[in-house]
């Protein structure tokens, strides 16, 4: 089985080229998914998300850094891309990742960095 660091690097390769059939394979059939502005999503829903709720239309993670505790990692770094609306975004951002036995995502939540408060 693939490493903890090449999951993760997994994960954002195939989100990256689009590939919402790859993506959604990365998680397992109960995984749960938070994410700001959205309910959590589980299951079927994950993959809802990646086949065209998500808001994003293209883009690229540049990770800054990936650490990893057993079958945990997090990771940080800044998304460029564009919006289903045509318009462009630079966000910063850290996911968190709990894996199962298979290698498959069995949790994940994202934080955005913006200004909030």
């Amino acid at each position: 089985m693939a490493s903890v660091t090449e999951l993760v690097k997994r994960y954002y390769t195939t989100v990256d080229a689009g590939d919402a059939d790859a993506t959604s394979a990365l998680f397992a059939a109960d995984a749960s998914y938070d994410r700001p502005g959205y309910p959590t999503m589980v299951g079927r829903q994950i993959t809802d998300f990646y086949h065209g709720e998500r808001v994003i239309e293209s883009g690229a993670h540049s990770l800054q850094e990936i650490l990893v505790e057993g079958d945990r990692a997090s990771s940080r770094g800044v998304f460029n891309g564009r919006l289903k609306d045509g318009s462009e975004t630079s966000v910063g951002f850290a996911d968190f990742f709990l894996f199962d036995t298979d290698g498959l995502i069995a949790e994940r939540t994202t934080y955005f960095y913006q200004a909030a408060v």
